[in-house]
């Protein structure tokens, strides 16, 4: 079948390479433009266009797909299908229909639950044991289009969201090739998506990565991976050189009740012992940790050259 594939993030990449494997036309991919990124800001192309570059495919990057212009460019590509995964862009009435059979989608979540730009987090502070991919027909609402097929994946207690989203990308991609052949061979069968069993799944910012220590360890302890690899759980605390902020990469629940310490209150910040703060309901050691303008390291090193005279007013 001839594919234009639209994509942007890491996610997407393996359903790229899936298709390509099945023998699928991919006359074009779909990303956005490229920006600056890394810690030298020196400008790239996203993941996906980098790795449709790898694989010789013609790549072009619009930044407003919902134009005459590229609605020309796209209908001159002749798709007989369009696949969306890690987009980043709502596709807009005139270009879902330039496709003779459509536009699909591969979303992070077991639809209608988690409908936006951030499922996996969202399920993960939402304490779900089970989520899981679906491919869906695209319209002109956000992620309401009917269901062609799902695959359910477990979410570990260690789970990130940058390793499930590892886990999940294959098996979304094997799901995507399914659904692809059944598109073609008129097969696939689409479930309209029960709206009163929807749930929302909003991107975030920078700052909803901050640590709220009155909420209860449990709570905290999901945040701090849910925004793994983004936005980052962190907390201010004033040190011998001032306030700085620390990404909390893992955390564990410590022993003791420290009765007397209030929530966010300092338990312990010895070089040997550990970093310990306090929550709701007991303390917790701040197993891995990563200062501001540095690398991931264990508690324990970062104590060795800094002290902690408490958690910021700001916190």
């Amino acid at each position: 079948m001839r594919i234009v594939f639209f994509g942007s993030g890491e996610f997407g990449i393996p359903t790229l390479d899936a298709l390509l494997a099945a023998g699928h036309d991919i006359p074009a991919v779909v990303s956005q433009p490229d920006r600056p990124s890394g810690r030298g800001g020196k400008v790239r192309p996203t993941p996906l266009a980098a790795r449709a570059a790898e694989h010789g495919l013609a790549v072009t990057t619009p930044v407003k797909p919902n134009t005459p212009e590229f609605e020309a460019e796209l209908r001159a590509l002749e798709p007989e299908l369009a696949v969306v995964v890690a987009y980043g862009h709502l596709i807009g009435k005139p270009l879902l229909a330039v496709p003779r059979k459509g536009f699909v989608n591969l979303h992070a979540s077991l639809l209608p639950a988690y409908r936006g730009a951030a499922p996996v987090p969202w399920a993960i502070l939402s304490g779900e044991s089970v989520s899981g991919a679906s491919v869906f027909r695209l319209d002109e609402k956000f992620d309401t289009g009917g269901v062609i097929d799902r695959v359910e994946l477990p979410i570990s207690d260690d789970d990130t969201s940058g390793s499930y989203l590892e886990k999940l990308a294959p098996a979304g991609a094997a799901l995507m090739v399914r659904a692809v052949q059944a598109i073609a061979d008129d097969s696939a069968v689409v479930q309209v998506q029960d709206d009163s069993q929807a749930s929302r799944a909003p991107k975030f910012t920078k700052e909803d990565g901050r640590i709220d220590w009155s909420r209860p360890f449990a709570e905290i302890e999901r945040r701090v991976r849910a925004f793994q690899p983004w936005p980052q759980a962190f907390t201010v605390f004033e040190t011998n050189r001032g306030p700085l902020r620390v990404n909390v990469g893992a955390m564990v629940r410590a022993d003791g009740s420290a009765a007397t310490v209030a929530p966010g209150g300092i338990v312990q910040a010895d070089a040997k012992a550990g970093l310990v703060v306090m929550t709701r309901d007991g303390p917790a050691r701040l197993a891995v940790v990563q200062p501001e303008g540095k690398k991931r390291m264990a508690d324990t090193d970062f104590l060795r050259g800094t002290t902690i005279k408490g958690m910021s007013k700001n916190t």
